[in-house]
């Protein structure tokens, strides 16, 4: 792993013990991007440069991923890339940490957003997970009207995240005693599913996916490399005002003139 410096902004009574930033050493301009952005934020970090696809040999695809067939060496170096944070974060004992994809951009409110949560995961029984994503995820109404400052939900992706150091062992030892057959934000679900570590979503994203928003070209999602610059863009601005903007402003006045009964939304 190679530390980038950075200015140490995470507050102390976050527990926040290391911050891993998921890339690859040929990345150039996803390197210079991430490396100013947490520097932009003061937050310090290290780079995860293991298990580059271009390095994965035959036999740690074998060690672990199913049999028949290998993966997209692309799918499956991300997935070890998640799997190696986990594993530094048992190794050191980390309270917490946080994984960024190398991709990641900030919220402006990032650092008071990361604080509500964090302080709000004091609370919680060791084991669990604290999704940073989903911008332009689709969510079910009770999000819109639950008080927060974590709702209990499954993760979708896994472009930034906070776990603490009960949930990473048992990934750590999910993995150690089953192949993966799934890519990286599915098996993050899978695991804490079987595992019993529980996830949370803050009720706002505090990153969104460079990739998604117009910065990169994607490297992994096919849907998107399909289509144009410019049509990716416009399509995941839209999807994120009709998910989260236009639904929480309906939900919430359905659920104000209809509270004995479940809002209907629209599409």
């Amino acid at each position: 792993m190679t530390i980038a410096p950075a200015p140490p902004a995470l507050a102390r009574d976050l527990a926040i013990d290391a911050v891993f930033v998921l890339s690859v050493k040929s990345f150039a301009d996803r390197i210079a991007h991430v490396t100013a952005e947490l520097a932009r934020f003061g937050v310090p970090f290290e780079f995860v440069f293991e298990h580059d696809a271009a390095e994965l040999d035959d036999a740690t695809i074998r060690q672990h991923f199913v049999a028949g067939g290998p993966p997209m060496k692309r799918q499956a170096s991300l997935t070890l890339k998640h799997l190696q944070a986990w594993r530094a974060a048992v190794a050191r004992g980390a309270r917490r940490i946080m994984v960024f994809e190398d991709d990641v951009v900030l919220d402006p409110e990032f650092h008071a957003r990361l604080a509500a949560a964090m302080r709000a995961a004091d609370a919680l029984a060791p084991g669990w997970h604290v999704f940073l994503g989903g911008a332009d995820a689709k969510v079910p109404d009770a999000f819109f009207l639950h008080p927060g400052p974590l709702v209990p939900l499954a993760s979708t992706t896994a472009e930034g995240y906070v776990a603490d150091l009960e949930a990473c062992r048992r990934r750590v030892a999910w993995c150690a005693a089953n192949k993966i057959d799934l890519p990286a934000d599915q098996l993050i679900t899978h695991i804490d599913r079987v595992a019993k570590v529980a996830q949370f979503w803050p009720p706002e994203p505090l990153v969104e996916q460079g990739s998604v928003i117009g910065l990169f070209e994607s490297v992994l999602d096919a849907s998107r490399r399909k289509h144009s610059h410019v049509y990716n863009v416009a399509r995941h601005r839209w999807t994120k005002w009709r998910r989260r903007t236009l639904r929480r402003h309906w939900v919430r006045l359905c659920a104000a003139s209809r509270p004995s009964g479940p809002p209907r939304h629209p599409g």
